[in-house]
């Protein structure tokens, strides 16, 4: 047995350490994405305070699920036990197509004309609500809808040993860099994985869950073509703390009572069945789970017990999102190529095409993606790094001095924020 593994807990998710620390303590079960645990649900508001209230910018996307050892894999990978092969996703596309003409309120999606990315898209997200093994992962905004799917379900009774032990200890809640995964260039080309938000939501469903979908490449896992991402924006994928900013796995303690605490507090925060399936299933849902708590809870509950506790609430000052825009015009980026070109000698390697490309980039990021005085955060200027590098990588720039550069031109790119914003504030 290998040293690690010698004084295992039984209770996997206690082998981890406390949040905010992460690890990875066994691969079998939560791969190469950085764990960690909590010692209640109700420790998840420091999980929340902590990723929504950034002030970078950075946003991130939650996914809850039952059972600790599950991976990231949608449903039509469980049917192919592995990656997804493109092949069978058309197949499964096409047959889907076929089979629900007459069966949908808008049938312009399954024009021929309209048989492109988006719309296959559009296809794999009705799919997904009505049952169809897809490729699409379902991923929420708010992280506590994540924490009420992890929860929502009862463990089933073969979960529980013949001693009576129940072998799902903990759920989990997956946690998703959003604004990392939109950086990445060329997300149709299918080398990374892609954020998709639907048009249509004939079911509101998508709005009541503040739902969205991430999409791995064909032939790869979510996990598996993240860190190729990664690697390629010359992250190091090695350092687990460093790899947690755009991936981590948080387990959460489980058991009948906690669950129930849990659920019961989420609905007064107004997230249950009812208001997450704006459907009769939805609501018949609901009325199980108040059932459930009433036979779990009759004659035990006491005053303490009844207390409403408030949720906490995170205020974001609206103002602080405004974007201070760069002109977009030949001036302004020939005084920053110029002025890259001083700071950094080695640019002049680039071609002036690329140069110009870079620039273009660099201002795209200020007017479009930077918060306010995002030149004072290291979250935001590590961001627009990453950016950089990559775009200097994929223009074959020396290697070894693509660090350096990618500073220079940030300081740079900074200098020219800082000096506009001060300049607005005068006039």
């Amino acid at each position: 047995m290998a040293e690690e593994y010698k004084n295992r807990e039984e209770q996997y998710h206690k082998n981890l350490p406390l949040w905010s620390h992460f690890n990875i303590f066994d691969k079998t079960i939560d791969g190469e994405i950085p764990s960690t645990r909590l010692t209640s649900w109700d420790d998840f508001h420091k999980v929340v305070s902590h990723y929504c209230s950034k002030d970078d910018g950075s946003e991130f996307i939650f996914r809850g699920q039952h059972k600790y050892s599950w991976f990231l894999d949608p449903t039509l990978s469980r049917i192919t036990n592995g990656t997804i092969d493109q092949e069978i996703a058309e197949k499964q596309l096409k047959n889907f197509k076929l089979s629900i003409r007459g069966r949908i309120s808008d049938n312009s999606i399954l024009s021929s004309n309209m048989n492109n990315n988006g719309f296959d898209e559009e296809l794999w997200a009705i799919g997904q609500h009505h049952g169809l093994a897809t490729p699409l992962l379902d991923w929420t905004l708010s992280p506590y809808v994540a924490l009420f799917f992890a929860f929502m379900n009862e463990d089933p009774h073969d979960w529980i040993d013949e001693k009576g032990k129940l072998n799902n200890n903990s759920r989990v809640i997956y946690i998703l860099n959003k604004s990392f995964i939109e950086d990445l260039e060329e997300p149709l080309e299918n080398r990374y994985p892609r954020i998709i938000e639907p048009s249509k939501d004939d079911h509101g469903r998508l709005v009541n869950q503040a739902g969205l979908f991430v999409m791995a490449p064909y032939g790869e896992n979510l996990e598996s073509s993240l860190f190729k991402a990664l690697d390629e924006s010359k992250i190091d994928i090695n350092n687990v703390e460093e790899v947690a900013k755009y991936l981590c796995k948080i387990h959460v303690p489980n058991s009948p009572k906690y669950r129930a605490d849990c659920l019961g507090h989420l609905r007064r925060m107004n997230i249950h069945h009812a208001s997450l399936f704006p459907d009769v299933i939805g609501s018949s849902g609901y009325c199980n789970e108040l059932a459930r708590e009433f036979v779990l809870h009759r004659g035990k509950i006491t005053e303490t017990d009844a207390k409403e506790t408030k949720a906490p609430i995170f205020k974001i000052d609206a103002d602080f999102w405004r974007k201070h825009k760069l002109p977009v015009d030949d001036n302004t980026i020939r005084g920053f190529t110029d002025s890259l070109l001083k700071e950094n000698i080695e640019l002049q390697s680039l071609k002036s095409s690329e140069l110009m490309n870079v620039a273009n980039i660099v201002v795209n990021f200020i007017n479009e993606k930077a918060c306010v005085d995002w030149y004072k955060r290291e979250s935001q200027l590590a961001r627009i790094r990453t950016i950089i590098r990559r775009a200097l990588t994929k223009m074959n720039f020396n290697e070894d001095l693509i660090s350096q550069a990618a500073a220079d031109i940030v300081k740079v790119a900074a200098e020219l924020s800082e000096n506009a914003d001060n300049k607005n504030k005068m006039n």
